[in-house]
């Protein structure tokens, strides 16, 4: 007998899974509150964000299939996530003409990465839920909250921010700093699985830290794009 979703079970899972992610969102659009985007191009592209998860499970699959172990496991997944939420907002927004200012990047990118995160967080949480696995929910909730999600947002933030710092330069200069700036977010977000993964307490909680810490950076690189000019 399939299990019963109950309001319950809904009220939990926005709770934990849903509320902590748009609260990141309403935070970083409060960095473009003085031009803010469009309302419905937000929401498109935070679902588009959501909608990846599905699309990239399947190539999951395929590196347990494929015997990617360790390190080359962990790069692959890391590439194939930064790679998507990328691609999923560039062919959404990128040509749009509301794109009109550097910032602008980061704002889409983060926006993208946060409904990827929180799709993540729905399938994290949704059978524990559905076991009424409270204490386990509110755990992954919290942990998911200043972890992955403020991750995902981050690194969305760097990208945007290198591509930002180029808005009026050539395609070519962009493509190029588009390549650099996923070959970096990459890079980070293998590092940082890695040490989660490997040392889940002390370094785990030492690299939640230096999230935290690269997040007030990140505010304050926000000023510095804004002021980028021809």
């Amino acid at each position: 007998m399939a299990p019963i979703i109950t309001t319950d079970i809904v009220v939990t899972i926005v709770l934990s899974a849903v509320l902590p992610t748009l609260l990141w969102l309403f935070f970083w659009l409060r960095e473009d509150r003085f031009q803010p985007e469009p309302r419905g191009l937000i929401i498109l592209t935070f679902f588009a964000g959501a909608l990846v998860v599905f699309l990239i499970t399947p190539l999951e699959q395929f590196a347990k299939a494929a015997g990617f172990i360790d390190n080359h496991r962990i790069l692959f997944f890391a590439a194939v996530e930064e790679i998507a939420k990328f691609s999923v907002v560039f062919f959404i927004d990128f040509n749009s003409s509301y794109l009109d200012e550097p910032i602008d990047y980061a704002i889409y990118l983060i926006t993208g990465a946060l409904g990827f995160a929180t799709m993540e967080n729905i399938l994290f949480v949704l059978e524990p839920s559905l076991q009424q696995d409270i204490s386990f929910v509110i755990e992954t909730g919290t942990l998911r909250f200043l972890g992955a999600s403020i991750l995902h947002s981050v690194l969305a933030a760097i990208l945007g921010i290198i591509i930002g710092f180029v808005f009026y330069k050539s395609k070519k200069t962009k493509f190029i700093f588009t390549v650099l700036g996923l070959g970096i977010v990459t890079i980070l977000h293998t590092f940082f699985n890695y040490f989660i993964i490997k040392y889940v307490e002390l370094n785990g909680f030492l690299t939640l830290g230096i999230l935290w810490i690269v997040t007030l950076v990140i505010i304050a690189m926000f000023e510095r794009v804004r002021r980028v000019n021809h």
